[in-house]
């Protein structure tokens, strides 16, 4: 665990050195927003709004993963192979991008609130959303990031992220929609519970295989 922790600072010391990588994603998220903002001109309906609150932050997901750090070089890897076991690497990996895309989801809400109203969302069902948003960039952090850390292998970017990821993650995104539609509905969050336990059930899974897999991948790099 303690190796864990050391990689999961270096990671996060790593973004705050380079500041345009966090900070290009904050702009991603505001100008994402505002675009729609001005698309929309008004106060869109529940349902819209929630459709959009969603594929913003699954396109944040995809962008906030496939980011290409120091570390995904041959020759870094190749170091690293020699002095890190391949389940602390993976699991600081995962712990780092799940932080930095929970607090992006955050700011999406925030952002759509101030800009779009809150879709009749008050009280503790806009804490339910906002939790759902953060469970959700929670289990989209360790999916995505097993597939980023395969493609960095493989030698493909961002393109086999994408195209190995939206199959993965269409369950995710299928139950945090059916979560946010609910919730606009006015369902009480207590009502609710089996979504949460979906998506933690989806987080979890995906957990166990990225710690199933990717020890043999990286000894097999």
């Amino acid at each position: 665990m303690r190796e864990t922790w050391f990689l999961f600072r270096h990671f996060w010391k790593a973004d705050v050195r380079a500041q345009h990588g966090v900070a290009g994603l904050v702009l991603f998220v505001v100008a994402t927003v505002y675009a729609v903002y001005q698309v929309v001109r008004g106060r869109p309906e529940p349902e819209t709004w929630n459709a959009m609150a969603w594929v913003i932050l699954l396109f944040t997901a995809f962008n906030g993963v496939s980011r290409s750090l120091e570390e995904d070089r041959p020759e870094v890897l190749a170091y690293l192979r020699t002095t890190v076991q391949p389940l602390h690497y993976m699991l600081a990996r995962t712990l780092h991008n799940v932080v930095v895309l929970s607090g992006l989801a955050c700011l999406v809400v925030a952002f759509m609130g101030l800009l779009l109203g809150w879709a009749d969302l008050d009280g503790a069902r806009l804490w339910g959303f906002v939790s759902g948003m953060v469970l959700t960039a929670v289990a989209l952090g360790t999916t995505l990031t097993l597939l980023a850390l395969i493609a960095a292998r493989a030698g493909a970017g961002f393109g086999m992220t994408a195209v190995l990821g939206l199959p993965l993650v269409l369950p995710t995104v299928l139950v945090s929609t059916t979560l946010g539609g609910e919730l606009l509905r006015g369902v009480l969050v207590s009502d609710t519970w089996h979504n949460f336990a979906f998506l933690g059930a989806l987080t979890l899974g995906s957990g166990v295989l990225g710690a199933v897999l990717f020890p043999y991948l990286w000894r097999a790099s």
